[in-house]
């Protein structure tokens, strides 16, 4: 409202207005001197028509007089000509047309402040006392001298008095203009400093997020999403990490800022893009460190069915690179609005992709540093076991057999006898070291020792003597890769935990089927049952069952309700290169 005032001031619409209004109320003496006289004359009335028609044509065309008399205030002379004849033809100091000859240095000190006015109190004196000597030569005017010197006066006082103000007008105007444009900058500042302290706060949290004690490379993951989604306002966010044995971006996941939960979208956790230029956008992005932003629809990857699905909107493509390491990217994008980004978003999204480059590069260099660690202490603890089981026993074994030897053939029964001790050694040393290889993972997991093992988790846990398991493994699970058939095994695992423990169920049936590249895995129960949306806020148990699923990428089905007993399923899809990539990049905890 004072934006608009101040610039209806200064373009003077509403001065201009008001000195209208001032000019027609002016003509009422003027009227009024023609009503009462009896026998007005033709000079009387030619003047009352000259003024009318004048109040008329400055009435239909004012917006664009006005605009000539700011840009120009040397018009003002017409209408103080025009004043001072009607004031010397009707009557001089006496003339009823006193008052409406005030209204031009109304407007000239409103239009020009204190010095335009007194400009044209000066002129308009001039020209009066012109026309004066002019009439009175004619005969049509009579000067009284103290008369023509008091409006003269007049003229001046009125161009002090209304000048004046004129001037504070002005003033208050350029202060309101001034206190308008502060307001603007301060705004502008306002929501500068708002966005700085909301990606300052953003980094904040990516740095708590690195200094967590539970290292998990997809926690960090879901904190940049959340913070680029959930503070920073964006509608939705992808992000993807590199696999450095084969150059391609792998594991991805998205948030949308309308729904946290919802699956995603467009590219999926086994989505794979070649890190080539001929990949696309995302791939060069990548290669060369720099961010890019696409607002003419150029699109990400060179897979146009991929392309037509993600149905991007003006987008970024943010590289995370650390110490000139490709580490992942980012896309981030509005698809509900289809709103570009903004230029000044962009530097905050630098900023989080850079922040968040530091947090998963250095979350994946403890990772990897702790499974080689991990590595070499199973490494020294088989070398520890065979050094003090199968190496003793076969050292005896072989001192064994020599002494045989020496025995053969004069004491054949005391041969014998060492041959029968030496064969219950080997079976324990045989014992020993397929314990060890068990221990350690070999790719000797089949369908029965996937039941065996299974059978042995029960026992561990002392699972109820009235419970009936009925476990069924079938399908070419050497095809699956050894990630995978790990993580199953301890989903089926935590699954019978569960079961043993919370369940009280008298029949339980765990099913693992191998199908092409597909992976199924089933556990259920006649048990009392839950509810599984207070399961999933209260964790009840399920969490790393989620978690390995999550890192497979696979689809976890969890069907529950109190006293209809429970059933699990979970789905891996391709599950021998999604296992083995999704695996290392995202390590389950359990």
């Amino acid at each position: 409202m004072l934006k608009v005032w101040v610039a209806r001031i200064s373009r003077g619409d509403d001065i201009f207005v008001f000195l209208l209004g001032y000019r027609w109320l002016s003509l009422l003496p003027a009227a009024l001197a023609l009503a009462l006289n009896t026998t007005p004359s033709a000079v009387l009335w030619l003047v009352f028509v000259a003024a009318l028609v004048d109040n008329v044509l400055l009435t239909a065309f004012y917006p664009r007089i006005n605009r000539a008399v700011v840009e120009q205030p040397r018009y003002f002379i017409v209408d103080l000509l025009m004043v001072a004849v009607f004031l010397s033809l009707t009557g001089g100091a006496s003339s009823p047309y006193y008052l409406y000859a005030l209204s031009p240095l109304l407007a000239a000190a409103f239009f020009t402040q204190m010095r335009g006015a007194l400009r044209a109190a000066g002129a308009l004196s001039l020209l009066y006392g012109l026309a004066l000597v002019v009439g009175q030569a004619g005969g049509r005017a009579t000067a009284d001298l103290f008369g023509v010197l008091t409006q003269v006066v007049s003229f001046f006082l009125i161009a002090l008095v209304f000048g004046y103000p004129s001037i504070l007008l002005h003033r208050i105007r350029d202060a309101s203009a001034e206190l308008a444009r502060t307001h603007d900058e301060l705004l502008r500042k306002n929501i500068s400093l708002e966005r700085s302290n909301r990606e300052l706060e953003s980094i904040h949290g990516l740095a708590l997020a690195m200094q967590s004690s539970s290292i998990d490379v997809y926690d960090v993951q879901e904190k940049i999403l959340t913070t680029i989604t959930g503070e920073l306002q964006f509608e939705r966010a992808m992000l993807a990490l590199v696999e450095p044995d084969s150059d391609v971006l792998i594991g991805w996941l998205t948030h949308r800022r309308r729904s946290w939960d919802e699956a995603p979208d467009g590219l999926f956790h086994a989505t794979e893009i070649g890190l080539r230029p001929e990949s696309g956008l995302v791939a060069q992005a990548v290669l060369s460190g720099e961010a890019r932003y696409v607002s003419d629809g150029a699109p990400p990857t060179a897979d146009e069915p991929l392309n037509q699905r993600l149905n991007l909107a003006p987008y970024v493509v943010l590289p995370l690179v650390m110490r000139d390491h490709p580490v992942g990217v980012l896309l981030v994008d509005n698809p509900d609005s289809r709103t570009p980004i903004p230029a000044d978003s962009l530097r905050s999204l630098v900023s989080i992709a850079n922040q968040a480059a530091i947090a998963l590069g250095s979350t994946r260099l403890c990772v990897e540093r702790a499974h080689r660690l991990a590595v070499e202490e199973e490494r020294n603890r088989i070398a520890m076991e065979i050094h003090d089981t199968a190496s003793q026993s076969l050292f005896g074994m072989v001192y064994a057999l020599d002494a045989c030897v020496k025995l053969l053939p004069e004491k054949p029964d005391e041969v014998r006898a060492r041959l029968a001790d030496t064969r219950a050694i080997a079976q324990r040393t045989m014992y020993d070291l397929r314990r060890s290889v068990y221990d350690i993972w070999s790719g000797g997991l089949g369908p029965a020792e996937f039941e065996a093992e299974l059978r042995a988790h029960l026992r561990r846990v002392d699972a109820p003597a009235s419970l009936a398991v009925n476990i069924d493994v079938c399908g070419e699970l050497a095809a699956m890769s050894e990630p995978a058939r790990k993580h199953l095994l301890r989903i089926a695992e935590e699954a019978l935990s569960n079961v043993a423990k919370h369940s009280r169920a008298t029949e339980a049936a765990v099913r693992v089927a191998m199908r092409g590249h597909e992976a199924r895995l089933t556990v259920e129960d006649n048990g009392i049952g839950f509810d599984v949306q207070q399961s999933r806020e209260a964790g009840f148990g399920l969490k790393s069952v989620r978690e390995r699923a999550r890192s497979l990428g696979a689809a976890v089905c969890l069907d529950s309700a109190p006293g209809g007993g429970t059933r699990l399923e979970v789905v891996v899809k391709d599950c021998v290169a999604v296992a083995r990539r999704g695996a290392d990049a995202y390590p389950a905890r359990g």
